[in-house]
């Protein structure tokens, strides 16, 4: 019996909205655990929250996002692994002050689903699962 390969150009189903929230609660905590650490912490903290969606040894998903079965993709599909460039235009909006809520409300009123940063950096969030 031969079985029919699914088509080739279906798109990956985007992440609802709880998953993501859910997802960035779990980076927050993450970062914020390396707050504890003397001296350094802050820096930990900064880079994490700026590179989690490119960090090579997560293939290239944060914490969060592992977690929730989620992943951060360019436009066209490609995941965000080493793409620094796009990964802190991406992020660099979450660590500005007052920011963050500002995401949360564009998240939930833009038809596409992205916040900012996604919008800014041309990217989106997937389910991977």
């Amino acid at each position: 019996m031969e079985t029919i390969p699914p088509p080739m150009n279906t798109q990956p189903a985007s992440a609802n909205d709880g998953n993501r929230i859910l997802a960035g609660l779990i980076d927050a905590i993450v970062a914020s655990a390396f707050i504890l650490i003397p001296f350094v912490g802050w820096i930990a903290y900064l880079a994490y929250w700026l590179t989690r969606d490119g960090l090579p040894f997560l293939d290239g998903q944060s914490v969060g996002k592992k977690a929730m079965g989620l992943r951060a993709v360019t436009e066209n599909g490609e995941p965000l692994t080493n793409r620094w460039d796009v990964v802190l235009l991406r992020n660099v909006s979450m660590v500005i002050p007052v920011l963050p809520l500002v995401e949360l409300i564009v998240l939930f009123t833009n038809d596409k689903r992205q916040r900012l940063g996604d919008q800014w950096a041309k990217t989106k969030v997937i389910s991977v699962r």
